[in-house]
């Protein structure tokens, strides 16, 4: 049963030239499998100019929705992103907090307190379903950095378009 406005990856109803982005519309949460609404900021953004750009004869998809949050409060800050399925690593020193989840050789989401360094590091893992065999996590559980990849793929990462 759908709980927002189905759209497909271009941000499309089933009406056509009728679109729908932001608190309203279910994405496909790449974590979880399940088609959902994803209230939140960095989704609606993408829903929103995904949808944009195909209203105005573009083209562009959303095809790699999945859960973000981020909040500061009482001088910690807390990022959270995916879903917490699957193996779970923790690290805890101090006021620092990590949590990872990995599942069918991916990881899925994490919780990070008081550790935002390198947190798009992490994202992109998820976003891009990298499989773990292909980075050095343990590398990356502690202090992340593109080092951890392998040389094809930071050269991708890297890779400007002129």
């Amino acid at each position: 049963m759908s709980r927002g406005v189905v759209t497909d990856e271009k941000q499309q109803t089933s009406l056509q030239n009728v679109y729908a982005a932001g608190d309203c519309a279910e994405s496909f949460d790449i974590t979880s499998g399940v088609r959902k609404v994803l209230a939140l900021l960095p989704n609606a953004y993408r829903q929103g100019y995904t949808a944009g750009v195909n209203m105005a004869g573009g083209e562009a998809s959303f095809a790699d929705a999945m859960p973000l949050n981020a909040i500061g409060f009482f001088g910690s800050h807390v990022l959270t992103a995916g879903s917490y399925e699957g193996e779970s690593f923790v690290q805890a020193e101090g006021d620092v907090y990590r949590r990872f989840f990995c599942k069918d050789g991916v990881l899925k989401g994490f919780i990070l307190v008081n550790s935002p360094e390198r947190a798009g590091i992490y994202t992109s893992l998820i976003r891009n379903q990298t499989p773990l065999s292909e980075v050095d996590f343990k590398s990356l559980e502690g202090a992340p950095n593109l080092a951890a990849f392998p040389r094809a793929a930071r050269e991708r990462m890297l890779a400007r378009e002129v």
